[in-house]
């Protein structure tokens, strides 16, 4: 069962990973556009960066679906564009069946002067629905590949035929997914509920309210939920009210813009702004995240991981857009995303009670650029550098140390324990090359055709599937031309093979007249 368990749950970081990557792009291309739209660029690249950030906010915003697709396609062990077709079709089901549910029960809520925002929904492709956020996408996606590899090999007789295969698990699908959008409907505004008493207690505690509103704000990101705290506090009254040169302004953003508006009379900050601070996580946190997730890499993993990294700090540090950054190591250890949120809260704590009034909400460009209105003496600035330098500091370290100790499978360090002396063979480069045909040494090594059961691949290792572990021959193995370590447990062989091990993958595959899982 114990094995099961982990096995599970390597296939499901596995394919949570595959969104992940293409969110480091994004990333990226966030990056650029960012510095395309500076006000010193000339105006046809400010264009164009604004046409680059609209593309990539169609992925941010979407990123729900964007799970969906990707964790069932990668899940599914056959039939791998037939579940991410139903994977699409089923997260649309939800989507119509939720709305329809919300709309017949007369739960929709209205829209304000700030949309849905607070209320626990939002449009997802046109529909009002519940919002979930990411969560959606990965209930759903587990959802269908559970399914489509239980039933997608289920066939009838001839007359019946069409409604064998993965069609008939679609239609199992269909009631299970109108249940769970139905159950979704009472289920997560119960959520929605806690959040709104935990914003009521914030309010009244003082400096435990700030530390409870930064963790919440921060843990809460994975769930959409994070909206229900910042957007009340920072749009409207619950945040705090105050008049500014004769004008009533409710919400700690909209009362900060204000004194913008006014910063020649303006001598103290209104301290509705403790709620306006969780940009110092985005700008320090990321940057001493990012170094210690490349720190901890393997030595033959780092360029990869600082590829994969480096962009998403960079969007994350400038523009204060976390997500990518973010998922690059929240699935592989919660426990890391609970650090991370804890050390955002006592920051933000910290610079609040020693007098910090610094109005930091999104990345570097905006809080450089709004601050500067107002005396170093009103913002205490300086303030925010030096606590920033000294929790980076105690960020990098306290990553550094739980990754290493407790041997977390952060981006580019493997998913399983190994023995030193394979260790040290990727340390030290390739091993010996065998003149053998890798194709001949793969299924020999393997026990023959017949005893591979399935083959994938994660970012460097060749993953099998075997039925027999007896057969297994890591000589033969030993001699592939590109691998780079072999490691046994159980009936799942790795073969490391590196960066190009999707390509050897597919390969092998091809020629065994296998699926790709």
């Amino acid at each position: 069962m114990k094995s099961k368990f982990s096995q599970t749950m390597q296939d499901f970081s596995r394919a949570v990973i595959v969104p992940v990557k293409f969110m480091a792009v994004m990333g990226l291309f966030l990056a650029i556009s960012v510095i395309l739209q500076l006000e010193f660029m000339p105006n046809v690249l400010q264009t164009f960066g604004g046409l680059i950030k609209t593309m990539m906010d169609s992925m941010l915003n979407n990123l729900a679906l964007i799970f969906c697709v990707g964790i069932t396609a990668s899940l599914a062990k056959k039939k791998k564009v037939e579940a991410a077709l139903i994977s699409l079709i089923a997260f649309l089901f939800f989507l119509a069946a939720n709305n329809a549910w919300l709309t017949l029960t007369n739960q929709l809520a209205e829209a304000g002067g700030m949309g849905l925002f607070g209320t626990g929904q939002a449009v997802v492709l046109g529909f009002q629905v519940v919002d979930m956020n990411v969560f959606l996408g990965m209930l759903v996606g587990c959802l269908v590949a559970f399914i489509h590899n239980r039933f997608s090999d289920k066939e009838f007789v001839d007359f019946l035929s069409i409604y064998g295969g993965s069609r008939f698990s679609f239609m199992i699908l269909i009631p299970v997914i109108l249940v769970t959008a139905i159950g979704m409907s009472y289920i997560w505004p119960v959520v929605n509920g806690w959040i709104s008493s935990l914003s009521g207690f914030i309010l009244t505690t003082g400096l435990l309210g700030v530390f409870i509103y930064s963790f919440g704000n921060r843990f809460l990101i994975p769930t959409g939920l994070h909206h229900l705290l910042w957007m009340p506090f920072c749009f409207t009254a619950l945040g705090g009210t105050a008049k500014i040169g004769g004008q009533v302004y409710n919400g700690a953003a909209n009362i900060f813009y204000a004194e913008m508006a006014n910063a020649g009379s303006i001598t103290t900050l209104d301290p509705s702004l403790r709620f306006a601070t969780f940009g110092f996580v985005k700008i320090f946190g990321s940057i001493a995240v990012s170094l210690a997730l490349i720190h901890c890499a393997k030595k033959h993993r780092k360029e990869e991981v600082k590829g994969m990294i480096l962009p998403s700090m960079f969007v994350a540090a400038v523009a204060g857009i976390t997500e990518p950054l973010d998922f690059s190591f929240l699935f592989a250890s919660p426990l890391l995303w609970l650090i991370h949120s804890l050390l955002t809260a006592v920051s933000e704590t910290i610079l609040w009670g020693i007098g910090a009034r610094t109005y930091m909400l999104y990345g570097l460009i905006d809080t450089v650029v709004s601050n500067s209105v107002f005396s170093p003496s009103v913002t205490k600035f300086y303030l925010v550098i030096i606590v920033g330098v000294i929790m980076s500091v105690i960020w990098y370290f306290v990553f550094v140390l739980l990754i290493n100790k407790l041997n977390i499978k952060t981006p580019g360090r493997e998913d399983d324990t190994e023995e030193d002396a394979v260790l040290a063979t990727i340390s030290n480069g390739e091993l010996s090359v065998d003149g053998g045909n890798d194709f001949d040494l793969v299924v020999a090594g393997l026990g023959g055709k017949v005893n591979i059961e399935s083959i994938s691949n994660c970012f460097t290792r060749l993953r099998v599937t075997v039925k027999d572990e007896a057969l297994v021959d890591s000589a033969q193995l030993e001699k592939i031309s590109q691998q780079k370590g072999v490691v046994l447990n159980g009936t799942n062989v790795q073969v490391i093979i590196g960066m190009g091990v999707q390509g050897f993958k597919e390969d092998i595959c091809e020629r065994l007249g296998m699926s790709e899982p």
